[in-house]
């Protein structure tokens, strides 16, 4: 997707994401690059067809706790960078460790502040 086109803030954030899809069954471990209230970037060298659904989950951990984040997306972008993800649906839970690590990794938290808070 167009930069130009994006509507979402994207902040710089590296965790561990694991990609799921029904059609094939792949398990695809990577690194996220960048995230959004809309969508994600993760390497990965596993090929995933665009249009394809996927389960994402993504993986944060803490000194000492594991959280993990589940949401129900879609392939938008294949290439060398990697898999481009568009968030379809999130749990609420999710949701709000989703904002807050937007919040907490913008350059501008209070340009956010201007953002719808939404998927759509």
């Amino acid at each position: 997707m167009d930069k130009e086109k994006r509507k979402k803030t994207r902040v710089k954030f590296k965790t561990q994401a694991v990609i799921k899809t029904d059609k094939s069954d792949i398990l695809a471990e990577s690194r996220s690059e960048n995230i959004s209230m809309k969508g994600i970037l993760v390497h990965t060298k596993k090929i995933i067809p665009v249009g394809t659904s996927c389960d994402i989950e993504i993986i944060l951990t803490g000194v000492s706790s594991k959280l993990s984040l589940s949401i129900k997306g879609v392939i938008t972008r294949q290439d060398e960078q990697g898999l481009g993800i568009e968030f379809k649906s999130v749990d609420i839970d999710s949701y709000f460790h989703l904002r807050n690590i937007i919040m907490y990794n913008a350059s501008n938290p209070k340009e956010l502040e201007k953002e719808t808070w939404s998927l759509k």
